[in-house]
């Protein structure tokens, strides 16, 4: 546990860590010479000699004042560890979360990062204070204890460190014991946690399945795994710790046994080993206590490790500078093979450019490649094979803000942050003045959401945006695009969620930036796909043809059949739109 706690807090804390380790022996071992203290002070009193007597008093006192400020002194160094180490810890998990690949966040990986930020915090917190200190404390004072012992009678001090080590192996035993109990609670407490993020999540899908209040079986199934856990890590705790107590009580007992043997037979000073029976039970209570500790020491250690864990994470290798600069907007995929880790191929050797300044559109059946080819010019992931290029430099070439700085981003999944309708649209560019702002939110509509809001651009969207509709929340995203101005722009089904007369003066918006900015659609309505400058009909990860709209009609059946299906639904949105509902 003390090598994770130094990994996560870096250099730093780990110099720190170091010092308060020093800081909790030296309180172990005060502890145990004051301990010591009270042999020959016992011994004195027993003999009548009260002058020796008031002398180990004085000793007695002195060391307890000593072991009193290195009490206050790891009490407090305990706590500057922790926090720092905690601040060091969010530190790192934000800058490191951020370059990790996208493969890395699946399903699990909000109940990872949930559990880490609550759990590994609260374990990081009571590391140093509630675990270190007593565990540190409990090794070094039996150590003093028995060395003291040593010196007033070899055979009780080396009996003591015999047992000692004895002691150690069992409760090492009982704590592995104990720590595969807690790895499965581990895993149950975080299967929970991911299934409580999805309940509370996906309630409109839930509900709409008929699914009530908590009757929810993923979620009622991974409690109740947590729960039978629990209850096995407990009578795991329980029966490690009852060969712990057994061993603790059984060489002890012997020690005991050979102090009075001596001191019977005359070996040794009968006053000596009464003191020295006395000073034994000092060790036992520390170790007796470390015993106890195992169990949560162990699960301290598990949480760390998950951070730990975490922090492993190969990174996506990006320049801290870029190695050149793009010499223009345009983009070209070069034999791209790509798959997502389950053995199947998304794209297998497609090769496409992208003129500079013209309009791409991608279009093909799902699951054909279309969105993660988005996915790897914004170098959410990394190719398996070939190369992207962004005016003839390699994405894995350029710098993480070079290379955002190039694209503007307009998905399918819009988030937006629980904050003003104003600071949402903003963050498409936070330098941007009041005129552009709400240039690029009439471009995109975003001015009528405002105008029905109670406190206009000021009023908060809610978590995710909630407060306003799926096309709402699309329009946000277009307009932070526009805002934003950068070279490139990548759309992910940008107008699907909106209804026709906005999708229709969104895409006049887009048709404006021809010329100036290279644009990659993906888009299943009519209008947008006709005019784009070519159209890329993708089939089983690969280009199946390239041209205009008039050209794939006259030379590609599978793109005419395709149109004709993307025509007629359009034209049934379009009815439908404007057909009153029954009752209206």
């Amino acid at each position: 546990m003390i090598t994770a706690l130094m990994k996560i807090g870096g250099p730093e804390s780990s110099a720190r860590m170091r010092g308060f380790l020093v800081i909790a022996a030296l309180n172990g071992l005060t502890q145990g010479a004051a301990l010591a203290a009270l042999v020959p002070l016992l011994v004195a009193l027993l003999r009548g000699d009260i002058a020796g007597a008031w002398t180990w008093v004085l000793v007695l006192l002195g060391a307890c004042v000593v072991n009193g400020v290195f009490v206050v002194a790891s009490t407090r160094r305990g706590s500057t560890v922790s926090m720092d180490i905690i601040k060091d810890m969010h530190h790192r998990l934000s800058e490191h979360m951020v370059r990790l690949p996208l493969s890395w966040f699946d399903s699990t990986s909000a109940a990872r990062a949930s559990n880490i930020v609550v759990r590994g915090t609260m374990f990081v917190s009571q590391a140093a204070m509630d675990v270190l200190v007593p565990v540190v404390t409990a090794v070094t004072t039996p150590v003093a204890v028995a060395v003291v012992a040593l010196l007033m009678d070899w055979q009780i001090g080396l009996a003591l460190l015999v047992s000692m080590v004895f002691i150690l192996l069992v409760t090492r035993w009982g704590s592995a014991r104990n720590g595969r109990a807690e790895e499965i609670v581990h895993s149950a407490a975080l299967e929970t946690d991911r299934r409580l993020l999805e309940f509370s999540e996906d309630q409109v899908t839930l509900r709409s399945s008929g699914v009530i209040g908590t009757g929810y079986r993923p979620l009622t199934d991974a409690i109740e795994a947590r729960r039978r856990a629990g209850r096995h890590a407990l009578w795991s705790s329980v029966i490690g710790m009852i060969p712990q107590s057994l061993v603790i009580n059984i060489l002890f007992g012997l020690v005991v046994s050979l102090a009075v043997y001596q001191g019977i037979s005359g070996a040794a000073d009968p006053v000596a080993m009464i003191a020295l029976i006395a000073l034994s039970t000092q060790v036992s209570a520390p170790l007796r206590v470390l015993a106890e500790l195992t169990t949560g020491l162990r699960r301290a250690g598990i949480e760390l490790d998950e951070v730990g864990a975490v922090l492993a994470q190969p990174e996506m290798d990006a320049p801290e500078t870029s190695r050149s600069q793009p010499a223009g907007n345009a983009i070209e995929l070069d034999h791209v093979g790509f798959g997502y880790g389950d053995g199947h191929r998304v794209l297998d050797d497609l090769t496409l450019s992208l003129p500079a300044g013209r309009t791409t559109a991608l279009v093909g059946a799902s699951g054909s490649g279309k969105t993660t080819v988005t996915r790897l010019i914004a170098r959410f992931w990394d190719v398996d094979s070939g190369s992207i290029r962004i005016g003839g430099v390699d994405v894995k070439d350029l710098s993480d803000s070079d290379r955002m700085a190039q694209l503007s981003l307009v998905f399918q999944d819009v988030y937006l942050f629980d904050e003003s309708l104003r600071t949402n649209v903003a963050l498409g560019d936070e330098d941007a003045g009041d005129a552009e702002l709400e240039r690029a939110a009439d471009l995109a509509q975003v001015s009528l959401i405002a105008d029905r809001l109670p406190n206009g651009w000021e009023t908060p969207v809610g978590e995710g945006g909630r407060l306003l509709s799926g096309g709402e929340r699309q329009r946000v995203s277009v307009a932070r695009a526009l805002l934003k101005r950068a070279p490139i722009l990548l759309l992910d089904e940008a107008t699907a969620a909106l209804d026709p007369v906005t999708a229709k003066a969104i895409q006049t918006a887009l048709r404006q930036l021809s010329g100036q900015v290279t644009v990659l659609v993906i888009a299943h309505q009519a209008e947008t796909i006709a005019h784009a400058d070519q159209i890329a009909f993708l089939d089983h990860g690969r280009v199946a043809a390239l041209g205009t709209h008039r050209e794939l009609l006259e030379t590609e059946p599978r793109y005419a059949a395709f149109w004709t299906r993307r025509t007629s639904a359009d034209q049934w949105q379009i009815t439908h739109d404007r057909v009153p509902a029954p009752g209206n």
